[in-house]
């Protein structure tokens, strides 16, 4: 049971993290971002962005925004940041 939670949370924050994206780039071309698309070095967000989506997504999944949550290793793709908010709140709920 606890897999499939993590299983619809790594699904809700990749959808959330898309949509995010999508929001603040609306003249983005389908397709332009995947779920591999480094966000350090793409220009899919600029540091406000980032810490607005972390704002958010710490809102949406209840979890506390503490300093490991901007390591450089989590924005290296969108799977790995829905991977850092599966921890999160797994951490969170105990």
């Amino acid at each position: 049971m606890v897999e499939t939670n993590v299983v619809d949370t790594h699904a809700a924050a990749r959808e959330a993290i898309f949509a995010f994206i999508a929001g603040r780039n609306p003249g983005l071309a389908p397709g332009a971002i995947t779920s591999e698309t480094s966000l350090v070095t793409s220009d899919a967000l600029d540091s406000i962005g980032v810490l607005d989506l972390m704002m958010e997504l710490g809102d949406r999944f209840g979890f506390e925004i503490e300093d490991d949550a901007f390591e450089l290793t989590h924005f290296e793709s969108i799977d790995a940041l829905a991977a850092f908010v599966d921890a999160k709140r797994a951490e969170a709920q105990r």
